[in-house]
């Protein structure tokens, strides 16, 4: 369902973090407020990703805390500071509030690793591969198809931006023998997107084989979004359905991680990878 709403996931991030810091000083949500000047219900909200709290109360808070300048600090002020672009909010009560956060997250990341075994990222499809897969999911509501083809070519234009961030997908081998819409025109052009997106610097594609598909097994499709500056802020978006469930409990996302890390380890390397897709290019 559209949403009129900003994405929150940034407060939910800045909340967990103040609230895992409260915590570690073993103080109660009442004690800070009052030492902050604030009320205690403004303080729950805030934690609890109900509430924005602008940067330099957030400063404040975090001098309170004792979090001094490091990655941790500059990763949490950027976020309380950085408003999404214009085109993410051009979007607004046309696309979900999930979809709008992801494409926030993406915007603000350093690093972006995506796993996928049944299709191309989004972040890597053509039009038409693209408005075929969506097509199957609005069924329903085919005049949303346009808009939502639209968003999702327009979240691609990060990775051709000044400053991309780094971007490692995996993909199953499988991925490239599919086709989709019954028109192997679509798949061809699909294959050679990937051929050149695997050629720039910043995107690491790496295919896991067929002979390793058991670790298809391991997990859901997901992503690993590492945000800007370069810190300990990392959530795992898991895509489940025609939904997208943020993770961002710091124990939960380490496991994500370490599952990344099995999948790279059993993927082909990157020059292996590139020549697999190039092979397959050539084939069809």
């Amino acid at each position: 369902m559209p949403s009129g709403n900003a994405p929150t996931v940034r407060q939910r991030r800045i909340g967990s973090a103040l609230r895992k810091a409260r915590d570690h000083h073993h103080l109660t949500v009442a004690t800070v407020a009052r030492r902050f000047g604030r009320s205690q219900g403004w303080m729950s909200m805030v934690e609890n990703g109900l509430q924005a709290i602008a940067p330099d109360e957030l400063a404040d808070l975090l001098d309170l805390y004792g979090i001094e300048d490091g990655p941790l600090r500059e990763s949490l002020l950027h976020l309380a500071t950085h408003k999404p672009g214009t085109w993410v909010r051009a979007y607004e009560y046309r696309i979900s509030a999930a979809a709008l956060d992801l494409a926030s997250l993406e915007e603000d990341a350093a690093e972006i690793r995506t796993f996928q075994f049944g299709l191309v990222p989004g972040l890597l499809q053509t039009p038409d591969y693209a408005r075929k897969i969506i097509a199957i999911g609005s069924a329903k509501h085919p005049h949303d198809v346009k808009t939502l083809v639209d968003f999702r070519l327009s979240r691609q234009r990060l990775l051709s931006r000044p400053n991309p961030p780094r971007y490692v997908p995996i993909i199953a081998e499988a991925v490239l023998r599919n086709q989709v819409g019954g028109d192997p025109a679509i798949m061809r052009a699909q294959v050679r997107r990937l051929t050149e997106a695997a050629r720039l610097d910043h995107v690491e594609l790496r295919v896991l084989p067929c002979r390793a598909s058991e670790y298809i097994g391991l997990t859901s499709p997901y992503h690993l979004l590492s945000l800007r500056p370069p810190g300990r802020l990392t959530i795992s978006v898991v895509d489940q359905h025609n939904e997208s469930i943020f993770v961002e409990d710091e124990h939960k996302v380490a496991v994500h991680e370490d599952i990344f890390k099995q999948l790279l380890g059993a993927a082909l390397s990157r020059t292996a990878s590139l020549e697999l897709i190039e092979g397959v290019a050539s084939q069809s």
